[in-house]
């Protein structure tokens, strides 16, 4: 039976799940198959929008056409600095935001879920 001491010293939940193989694969699966199919539509709605405007997306049907380099339904490239801007954001927060909700979520689990 462990005593306080080794149960104070213990790593916590989220430190655990992090060290597990198994999960760090299949998170890192979960968290390309977000970025893919829920964030990258969301970064080409953002894309239109920064370089065209939200009624061009909304109202006149500018989209972003599938494929390298990067072009618009209306036959224009998208521009480099906005195309970056838009992809590694959405990356980034995607990810990050994602991981850290995780990491709070088990951390906090694993505080409140303990037997007294």
């Amino acid at each position: 039976m462990a005593n306080n001491r080794e149960i104070a010293q213990s790593p916590d939940l989220a430190s655990r799940v992090f060290e597990n193989r198994a999960f760090q694969a299949a998170w890192a699966i979960f968290l390309f198959l977000f970025v893919f199919f829920v964030s990258w539509p969301i970064r080409n709605v953002l894309l239109v929008c920064w370089v065209y405007g939200s009624s061009a997306y909304f109202h006149h049907g500018v989209r972003v056409l599938p494929g390298k380099p990067i072009r618009f339904s209306n036959g224009d490239f998208a521009p480099q600095l906005p195309d970056m801007v838009t992809g590694f954001g959405v990356f980034f927060v995607t990810v990050l935001g994602l991981t850290l909700l995780l990491f709070l979520a088990l951390r906090l689990y694993g505080r409140f879920s303990k037997r007294s």
